[in-house]
């Protein structure tokens, strides 16, 4: 029996199907005007945003180990769950989001973009 923890108010929005992303993959997807980059590690689906806060370039294309996403670009690496930094490169951790798998779909919480040019970094937009 699978056990959730969904927030109160949570909206999930479909972004793929869950057999399209195998173990060990990744793929960037849109959901609500947001680049999430979701990552399957051990059978477990996790989604953050596809952004790195260090090089302010995609994280999609880093090489995933044990848990955590390196960053393509600069070698910023971060916890895939928590989403907090785990090296040097910067202290800013990347945004993470709610995420689970529902009649073989992929559901992620995340709320509507704002709009503007410059992303949004912080952890309770």
């Amino acid at each position: 029996m699978e056990t959730e923890k969904v927030a109160a108010g949570a909206q999930f929005v479909d972004a793929m199907a869950s057999a399209e992303l195998a173990s060990g993959a990744q793929r960037a997807v849109n959901v609500n005007g947001r680049s999430i980059l979701l990552c399957r590690v051990g059978g477990e689906v996790h989604a953050l945003a596809n952004l790195c806060p260090h090089a302010h370039q995609p994280l999609e294309g880093g090489a995933i180990e044990g848990g955590a996403i390196r960053c393509p670009r600069h070698g910023a690496c971060f916890d895939l769950a928590s989403g907090a930094s785990l090296n040097g490169v910067t202290r800013t951790a990347v945004r993470t989001f709610a995420v689970r798998e529902r009649a073989g779909r992929i559901e992620v919480d995340a709320p509507r973009a704002n709009v503007g040019y410059f992303p949004d970094f912080s952890q309770d937009a």
